[in-house]
């Protein structure tokens, strides 16, 4: 159990990064932290003893929260108090419980998208800063990509007989694991195909697992993935969706073609998925996907979030390049479905929407 003071009205929000007003606010201050008006007297601060065990229960209520702060409703527009009502104990019929079943009472399907509208100029808009333009516009320099020139294969086989043997080897096992892979495009004009709960439940794992290695990491692994999970649903691309053998959806993978460029944008994976070997098998097929485009030259798999990640990527052939935007050529629009976006896209998806 984690010890947590808490507040609402003396804890300082701020909203996250890509929420629009009425949305979703975090933390922009330490747990701990008190503020109080000048001149005004100290609010009362209530302790509370929080767990860290995560599991589906939790999840799913950590859901409901987010899609009744999407839905405008002021009462859940507060992060630290949804993780004092989820993994505080509180009282039957209390303040707290009673947020919680509500949320939970008109909780969404397990596979119903909830994500905010954009149009498609808008999501590719929220792509570019996740992608490194800022980079590739001179603006400032981003970390360097870990990047695949796929001009030199003439198939996939090509690309795996080039690896270590240990790398191979791990090839081989995610070939054998028996789950689904689809894919859905990401459109304009309604909410993002990976906006649903199974979805949030792949981000919410991946991030606690890679994140939370003492339990006073754990609140903050859980805010990054609600971050995250607001800023893929909010992106143009693709998504590769990975389903067990029982239909359940244990990993995603967006990607996003821009130019003459494949970037693997985000991978979530759950714990099930992790042990399954998915990232490699995400990782294959986009290979291939890259070599067998004839408009393709690099797949880009950004920057790294640690040393052992980086170390990870070159044992496949991405090589780390500090100069990334000069290897790998982003210039031109973005591509759906290997063809470049018409200018009426937006209009005919809003159309859609009005029928």
């Amino acid at each position: 159990m984690l010890p947590l003071l808490a507040s609402c009205l003396a804890i300082r929000m701020l909203a996250l990064a890509g929420a629009r007003a009425g949305h979703l606010i975090a933390p922009a201050v330490p747990w701990s932290h008190r503020t109080t008006r000048r001149g005004a007297s100290a609010p009362a601060m209530a302790t509370y003893s929080l767990s860290t065990n995560l599991d589906d229960e939790k999840v799913d209520a950590l859901f409901a929260w987010v899609a009744r702060a999407f839905d405008g409703d002021m009462r859940y527009n507060n992060l630290m108090l949804a993780f004092v009502a989820i993994f505080g104990e509180h009282a039957k019929g209390s303040d707290m419980a009673k947020l919680v079943d509500e949320a939970v009472a008109v909780m969404p399907a397990e596979d119903q998208p909830v994500g905010e509208v954009f149009t498609l100029s808008e999501r590719e808009r929220n792509s570019l800063g996740a992608m490194g333009a800022g980079q590739w516009m001179g603006r400032f320099r981003t970390r360097p990509h870990a990047l695949l020139d796929v001009r030199g294969f003439t198939s996939v086989d090509d690309w795996v007989r080039g690896l270590s043997r240990g790398s191979r080897r791990t090839l081989a096992k995610a070939a054998t694991q028996r789950f689904n892979v689809t894919s859905q495009m990401i459109r304009g004009g309604a909410p993002a195909p990976h906006s649903t709960r199974a979805h949030f439940r792949c981000v919410v794992e991946h991030e606690v697992r890679l994140l939370a290695a003492s339990p006073e990491d754990f609140f903050d692994a859980l805010s990054q993935a609600i971050g995250r999970y607001m800023g893929t649903t909010g992106q143009a691309g693709e998504i590769r969706e990975y389903r067990n053998e029982d239909g359940k959806l244990i990993a995603f993978a967006h990607e996003v073609r821009k130019g003459r460029v494949i970037r693997g944008q985000w991978f979530y994976a759950t714990n099930e998925a992790a042990a399954r070997y998915v990232w490699f098998h995400s990782v294959k097929e986009l290979v291939q996907r890259a070599i067998e485009a004839k408009d393709v030259d690099v797949v880009d798999l950004g920057p790294s979030g640690s040393d052992s990640f980086t170390e990870l990527k070159e044992r496949y052939g991405f090589v780390s390049i500090v100069n990334w935007h000069e290897v790998a050529d982003y210039t031109g629009g973005f591509r759906y479905e290997n063809k470049p976006r018409s200018v009426g896209d937006d209009i005919f998806q809003q159309l859609l929407e009005r029928l």
